[in-house]
Formats: C-alpha cells, sequence, structure tokens
C-alpha cells in the first residue's frame, strides 16, 4: 500500500475538520434529499466557484495534470440546472460569493483544486444515495470524469507529491486549501439561512 505522501497529508490535516463540517451540515447529505435538494446545492456550489474557476484552470499546470479536461465542471453544472428548469438567465442571476483566492503560485493552485478535485471523487457517493429520487435522470455533474474519475483522482494526488516537495509548499497548499474549503462551507451556511429566511417569510 502506497504511503500518503507529506504533501497530501498536509492538506488532509488542514482540511480535515472543516471538510466533515461541512459535509454533515449539507441539505443534500440529509435523508429524503432529492431533486430539489440537489438543483440547490447545484447553485450554491456554482456561485462559489464562479469567481475563480476559470482563472485556476488557465492558469499554468504540470502537462500531466490535464488541465483543460478539468475545466469544464461549470459547464456540468450548467447542463443540470437547465435541465431542471432554469434558463440562462437564472443561471446567471444565480448569487456569486465573491470569493477570489490568490492563485499565483503552483502550491495555492494545488490546495484550491484539492477542494474541487475532491468534491467530483466525492459524486460517487452523492450519485449512490441520490439516484433512487433522481431517476431515469442521469445527472451530469454527478457523471464527473465517467470511467476517468478514479485515474484523475489519482494523477492529482501524484502531481501533489511530484510538485509540492518542500515544508513551504506545503504550507502554502494547506493554507490555500483550508481557505478554500472555510469559504465554501461559509457560503453555504449563508445560502441556506437566505433559503430558510424566504420559506419563514412566506408564512
Amino acid at each position: 500500500m502506497k504511503k500518503t505522501s507529506a504533501a497530501l497529508q498536509a492538506l488532509r490535516q488542514a482540511t480535515g475538520d472543516i471538510h466533515q463540517q461541512l459535509e454533515q451540515s449539507l441539505t443534500i447529505n440529509r435523508p429524503g434529499a432529492g431533486k430539489r435538494e440537489y438543483l440547490a446545492y447545484l447553485e450554491d456550489l456554482r456561485g462559489w466557484m464562479t469567481s475563480f474557476d476559470a482563472v485556476l484552470w488557465n492558469a499554468p499546470w504540470p502537462a500531466e495534470m490535464e488541465a483543460r479536461e478539468r475545466a469544464d465542471k461549470l459547464a456540468w453544472i450548467d447542463t443540470d440546472l437547465r435541465a431542471g428548469g432554469m434558463n440562462s438567465h437564472a443561471i446567471q442571476a444565480i448569487p456569486v460569493a465573491g470569493f477570489t483566492p490568490d492563485l499565483a503560485s503552483l502550491p495555492a493552485r494545488f490546495g484550491v483544486a484539492y477542494v474541487i478535485e475532491g468534491a467530483q471523487l466525492g459524486t460517487k457517493v452523492l450519485s449512490r444515495t441520490l439516484a433512487p429520487s433522481l431517476h431515469p435522470w442521469s445527472p451530469r455533474w454527478l457523471e464527473g470524469y465517467g470511467d476517468q474519475n478514479a485515474k484523475r483522482w489519482r494523477v492529482f494526488t501524484d502531481c501533489v507529491e511530484h510538485y509540492l516537495t518542500t515544508d513551504e509548499a506545503h504550507r502554502v497548499a494547506a493554507s490555500a486549501a483550508r481557505e478554500a474549503f472555510t469559504s465554501l462551507a461559509d457560503w453555504f451556511a449563508a445560502r441556506r439561512l437566505a433559503r430558510e429566511t424566504v420559506v419563514g417569510e412566506a408564512w
């Protein structure tokens, strides 16, 4: 069994607690979640990613990362939102978190990408949970990289190990990953509160 690299271990240690808190708080992970919760999750995820996604994947990356193949996730989300009944105008009107991380260095980019690629890997579990309530719909976001899901995650972690080789690189990547996870958790919490407020006012 391959030993976890120091770089990947630093990422996991820096984000483990906030990652767990986020997973526990997501409405989509609650019993009975279905299409409505899934679409709300995608709206919020899109709103969080919009400000930095293009900058992240258009920045310099090692060739083996195949960054262009990882850069279509907003399009995947939009495909599902349209299938759920939203038109282009409504999609563009989705609230934006405005999260703009510092992506100037490769370690920082790896840190932010760790959150994005990890979320993509996690869609396999989410897909199994939601499949009964979404059937016969097969959402694009949950498909991810298809049969390349495991391979692309393995390439990502191999690149983390290969390119983040100093304590400073580990620190920068871990800090960027934690900042991203914290921003994502705060954004989901804010959007959940906004929806609950609207429902309360309706009553």
